[in-house]
């Protein structure tokens, strides 16, 4: 069984659901994207040749150096990450090497968790602009229950730290920079529903072509629950996907 050792601060990106680790593996090979494969005291790059599902295997291309294979067959922790974009890394137990139609190659069992970092200054995603999604944020007047009310925000762009929305103008009273909100609801399309704390960090001023006045927002995501950071992680993953696959048919 392969067990993932993380940090304390990269619990709240652990991937556990397998279908998702499976994707993600998959991606990389297609991508062809390059991973540095870390234990004692050694390091180098390989990528993922294949994922095999039916015998819960992945294979990854193996060195030249074959002191340096002997090294990484016989280690018993062996770190496999992607420092660039978004991070990604788990960790392997048992290493061993197979023959594959086209040559050696190591073999690892498809990891019970990976860690999924997506750092919100470096990635931060457009939603679509056909069927926009709402960002539902319920308003409530202690003095006067009766004016309790929802407000609904347009989503311009995600990441994992919050989300950028549009409001009409005249913008609503209660959105000052500082202001939280709870219980805000986004319903992401094949993932599920939030609830989430959101905290308002910036405002702007947008004027559009057709002269209309707009306020884009920023807000914060605020102490998320696990379950809520799942379905965001989710979310963007998806959204990623979608820009990737409409960038290689271009």
């Amino acid at each position: 069984m392969e067990h993932a050792a993380h940090n304390p601060d990269e619990e709240q990106f652990i991937v556990r659901n397998l279908k998702e680790i499976i994707q993600i593996l998959t991606d990389l090979a297609k991508r062809h994207e390059m991973l540095k494969v870390s234990f004692k005291h050694d390091v180098c790059l390989t990528n993922i040749i294949s994922v095999d599902v039916k015998n819960h295997a992945v294979y990854l291309d193996i060195g030249l150096d074959d002191a340096f294979n002997s090294r990484l067959l016989a280690s018993h922790q062996v770190v496999f990450s992607k420092d660039n974009g978004i991070r990604i890394k788990w960790t392997s137990t048992n290493i061993s090497l197979a023959t594959l139609k086209d040559g050696k190659a190591i073999k690892i069992a498809i990891p019970q968790t990976l860690m999924r970092l997506q750092r919100r200054e470096f990635f931060r995603l457009a939603t679509p602009i056909v069927n926009p999604l709402p960002c539902l944020i319920p308003v409530s007047d202690e003095a006067n229950p009766d004016l309790d009310r929802t407000l609904e925000l347009t989503l311009v762009d995600v990441s994992l730290g919050g989300i950028g929305v549009i409001y009409a103008d005249p913008l609503d009273s209660r959105l000052v920079i500082g202001a939280s909100f709870n219980q805000c609801k986004i319903s992401f399309p094949e993932v599920g529903e939030t609830s989430l704390t959101l905290q308002v960090r910036n405002i702007t001023k947008v004027t559009l072509k057709d002269g209309v006045i707009k306020h884009r927002i920023g807000l914060q995501f605020i102490a998320p629950s696990r379950g809520n950071e799942g379905l965001i992680n989710r979310y963007t993953y998806n959204l990623e996907r979608q820009v990737m696959a409409v960038a290689s048919n271009m």
